[in-house]
């Protein structure tokens, strides 16, 4: 597992957060996705909950440290929503499982992409009451913005009049979706992402990766987090096949069903990242004067991608209640060849 420590874009942020920078009881970390502030957020809990932290964090040796990390201690308390549990295979999901909806319907369902209300009234509930060890609580919110208007006002209560050592840590990537009922309680610590720069060089000194290939995943738009992710799973090729295929590299003529298939192999939120990051390079190519790099590809018209950054903003935006996943793909991708065809 990474840790915070060893991200260098995050060493300002943690050190100031370690060393008691924010004091307030509930902070929202915000930034870039896929940038680590999951890990850090873990590590300030795990700060929090240590009987002899210092100004470099936990000491990772005394009995909270062994409760955090064997995904035991009482006193953490990890909310997200089902959709984000499923790509974490973290032990601390563990301290997660006693909030999540476990769907004991017998008919299948499809995970939510939401913290739903049951959720939040059972983690306030749990905090209302006295610490298990004698200690502080710390209850952590990843992927915060999925709180529904029900859950953020579940909530309420137990932000505004927290009981005991309470501390709320917050983390999101998308603060303006956040209710303002709960972004007014909380001070704001934004981490800042690496350049393209230090992701390269971060990437290369844990991957044997060349640089044509490492250029192509910069292009991806996806955060180093991510990008390390498929490397480690070796799950580049669904990747490198999309952006070539925008790049016109394929020498085919982009059509609705071919770009909706070299999508759908990565995903529907992780292809309109790319999508339109793609698309936002060819922006700000022209901005600069400069060619852009997709000359014969999708995105070699700066009028249609600035038209495309902006649908798919949309469709990212709707992509966690799309009915469809499938539909919802096919329909952007349908819209953006039809549109890239027209004079």
């Amino acid at each position: 597992m990474i840790e915070s420590a060893t991200l260098p874009w995050l060493t300002a942020g943690r050190t100031k957060l370690l060393q008691g920078g924010h004091k307030h009881h509930c902070l929202l970390i915000t930034g870039p996705p896929a940038i680590g502030k999951n890990l850090l957020a873990l590590d300030l809990a795990n700060h929090l909950l240590c009987e002899n932290s210092a100004e470099e964090g936990a000491c990772g040796s005394c009995q909270a440290c062994h409760l955090v990390s064997s995904s035991m201690h009482p006193d953490l308390h990890i909310l997200m929503p089902e959709t984000y549990a499923e790509h974490d295979d973290s032990t601390l999901l563990n301290h997660a499982q006693r909030y999540l909806d476990t769907g004991q319907s017998s008919q299948k369902r499809k995970p939510s992409g939401q913290i739903s209300v049951d959720s939040a009234r059972l983690l306030a509930e749990a905090l209302l009451g006295t610490s298990r060890t004698g200690g502080p609580k710390v209850a952590l919110v990843l992927a915060a913005d999925t709180l529904n208007r029900n859950a953020a006002n579940a909530m309420l209560k137990v932000l505004e009049e927290p009981v005991g050592m309470t501390h709320f840590i917050l983390v999101t990537s998308y603060p303006y979706r956040l209710p303002s009922t709960i972004h007014s309680r909380c001070v704001r610590v934004e981490c800042q992402g690496p350049s393209s720069e230090d992701t390269a060089t971060w990437l290369s000194a844990r991957h044997a990766i060349g640089n044509k290939q490492l250029s192509a995943l910069l292009m991806s738009g996806l955060g180093p987090i991510e990008l390390d992710e498929a490397l480690q799973n070796e799950d580049l090729k669904p990747i490198n096949a999309l952006i070539a295929y925008c790049m016109g590299d394929d020498d085919e003529i982009p059509h609705g069903l071919g770009l909706a298939a070299r999508c759908a192999n990565i995903g529907l939120e992780r292809a309109l990242t790319i999508l339109q990051s793609m698309a936002l390079a060819t922006v700000r190519q022209s901005v600069k004067g400069r060619t852009p790099a997709a000359g014969r590809g999708l995105f070699r018209d700066v009028r249609f991608s600035l038209r495309a950054f902006h649908k798919l903003g949309l469709a990212r935006e709707r992509a966690g209640s799309a009915v469809d996943e499938q539909l919802a793909l096919e329909d952007i991708c349908a819209w953006m060849c039809g549109a890239h065809s027209q004079p």
